[in-house]
């Protein structure tokens, strides 16, 4: 049973969750995706919070062209995308508060988990 930090609301999860994604120990490489399923976190609860009935779930991930992007979901009963961009306004306003014409890309899975995506750093990291 998968045991997930609870909050009393979105900006508390945030502190919490933005504090150890942000790290660069914490950072996941997309390629261990494949071969580590288990330290993904949808299977790991470290990168999961709640606060009531929403879940939350982030992380900072490389990709194997090492560019590095932030992802974000929520998922909860009836949760509409636009009721989860209200969540992540709430979830990022502390830490990275939401600019005009800020980008992010939006997908819903089948799971119905919707998910928030972009670039984290400015250019690809340079090995």
């Amino acid at each position: 049973m998968l045991s997930i930090q609870e909050h009393a609301t979105t900006e508390e999860a945030s502190i919490d969750l933005l504090d150890f994604i942000l790290q660069p120990s914490n950072w996941l490489a997309a390629i261990r995706r494949e071969t580590d399923p288990a330290i993904w976190p949808g299977q790991n609860t470290l990168y999961q919070r709640r606060v009531g009935p929403l879940r939350i779930c982030a992380v900072v991930e490389i990709s194997t062209a090492l560019e590095v992007s932030l992802h974000i979901a929520f998922r909860a009963p009836g949760l509409t995308p636009v009721k989860a961009a209200d969540h992540l306004e709430s979830f990022l306003k502390q830490r990275l508060p939401l600019t005009p014409n800020s980008e992010w890309q939006v997908e819903v899975d089948e799971r119905r988990w919707i998910h928030f995506s972009r670039r984290y750093a400015a250019s690809h990291l340079t090995a």
